[in-house]
Order: structure tokens, then C-alpha cells, then sequence
């Protein structure tokens, strides 16, 4: 039988979110037909409540069982994580006794994978006015933050009135407050999220209404917001085609 295709998201559930997961796994089941397709997540707590409200969702180690139980020997495992931080360690220290597991991703898993996200969203970004990119990132362990540092320097040196900043574990606040001066002077900012999604970070953090958002911190009367990377064909055919490499090893 087909080797079997595991998709694994940390689990935002809003219902923008939800759309990005159905598309995805629509053009997922096109690229691969006849494969079985199932979906796991890796936010404990958001899976315990949603399965005590009757939801047919799943952790890496109950959809694991269930591919044993129904016989699966083998399969291909997708992490739309978009760094190999502490999530993703977390995927692949999953007990995988019984199964034979071909990962595919992150976003930013090598260097190859740094520049051609570089060069993609660089592509994208306007010229017009200071932009500024926003990430997630890890509050307490450095190492997890890496990555992203790296695409950072990549993408200031395509576009040199950029600032990547992280939501968390930012080690560089006189930058970001230097940004915020030359965004204000200009009168005009693009923000763009560095996230799957748009969930909570999105809503509250960067566009939310009260005065600590990013968008409140701003102030700048012309703003211009990006779309999540889910939203972003590229990064949509990205992901496949490492989910593609992983099924050829299969």
C-alpha cells in the first residue's frame, strides 16, 4: 500500500487558521492522490481541549498508533514548523518503534532552505518604506533562534530599511526602537508575519487594538500588513516538495 502522509502543525485553531489547514491539505491530496492524509498537532493543551469538545484531532503519538493499527509500516511526516526549535525536537524524539519515518521540513531546515525563503519573500516585500518582518521565535533558549537570525541577515542584505524582529527572545530592542523612530519619521510601514497562521499573534499581538500591539506601538498613520505564509503559494509548494523528497526515501 501507498506510504501514508502525516502533516504536523503546532495548532492554532481560529478560523483563519482552519482555512490554511484545509488549502493546504486540498493541494496536499492533489500532488500525492491515492495516499492516505492525516494531521497531528503539537500543542498538548489545544488538542485536550478540542478533543473534549468531540473533535477528531490528534497528537504525533496517537495518529502513530493509529497508522499501526491500521496496518501502516511506513510513513512520511511533514512538519509545518518553520524552524528546527524546540517544537520540532519534539517531533522527532516521538517514540517511532514500529514505524518507519521519513521526515520532510521545516521551512528553515538548511541553509539552502534560508536563501530560497530569502529570496522568495524579499521578492514580495515593498520598497517604499521601512519594513519590518515578525516572527515568533524561542524566549529562552538562543540556540532555537538561529535560523532565524540567519534569514534576518539574508533579508537585510536584499533590502537594507528591513528589521526581522522575534515576538519572543528579541535580543535587539535598541534596533527595534531605532526602526519604530524611521518608521514614524516616514510616515508609512509594511509589517509582515513570519507565521503559518493568523492566529492569536496576529489578531493580538501585531494588530490588535490596545496599546502595547506592534501596530498600536507604531503609530504610523500608513500601514501595510503582509500575508501569513500559508497564504503564500510558494511557501505552500515548498513545504510539497519536501514532503515530495521525503516520500522518494520512503
Amino acid at each position: 500500500m501507498p506510504t501514508p502522509i502525516l502533516i504536523v502543525a503546532f495548532g492554532a485553531m481560529s478560523s483563519a487558521a482552519r482555512v490554511a489547514y484545509e488549502h493546504f491539505d486540498a493541494e496536499v491530496r492533489l500532488a500525492f492522490p491515492g495516499r492516505e492524509i492525516a494531521w497531528a498537532y503539537t500543542a498538548k493543551s489545544l488538542v485536550a481541549r478540542l478533543q473534549a469538545k468531540g473533535e477528531k484531532v490528534q497528537l504525533i503519538s496517537e495518529a502513530y498508533a493509529d497508522l499501526k493499527a491500521r496496518g501502516f509500516r511506513k510513513v512520511a511526516l511533514l512538519s509545518l514548523h518553520l524552524v528546527p526549535g524546540e517544537q520540532h525536537q519534539g517531533i522527532l524524539a516521538e517514540d517511532t518503534r514500529g514505524l518507519e519515518v521519513s521526515y520532510a521540513g521545516p521551512l528553515l531546515g538548511t541553509p539552502a532552505d534560508i536563501e530560497a525563503v530569502a529570496q522568495c519573500l524579499g521578492a514580495e516585500l515593498p520598497q517604499d518604506r521601512p519594513v519590518m518582518v515578525v516572527a515568533h521565535g524561542h524566549a529562552h533558549e538562543a540556540k532555537f533562534n538561529e535560523e532565524l537570525k540567519a534569514l534576518a541577515d539574508r533579508l537585510g542584505q536584499l533590502h537594507p530599511e528591513l528589521l526581522m524582529t522575534r515576538l519572543e527572545g528579541d535580543d535587539a530592542p535598541e534596533a527595534l526602537e531605532s526602526f519604530m523612530g524611521r518608521a514614524r519619521a516616514a510616515g508609512k510601514v509594511h509589517v509582515d508575519p513570519f507565521l503559518y497562521v493568523a492566529g492569536d499573534h496576529v489578531r493580538n499581538d501585531i494588530l490588535g487594538e490596545e496599546e502595547d500591539s506592534l501596530k498600536s506601538r507604531l503609530g504610523v498613520p500608513d500601514f501595510s500588513f503582509g500575508a501569513v505564509l500559508g497564504e503564500r503559494p510558494w511557501v505552500r509548494h515548498h513545504f510539497i516538495e519536501q514532503l515530495r523528497n521525503a516520500l522518494e526515501t520512503a
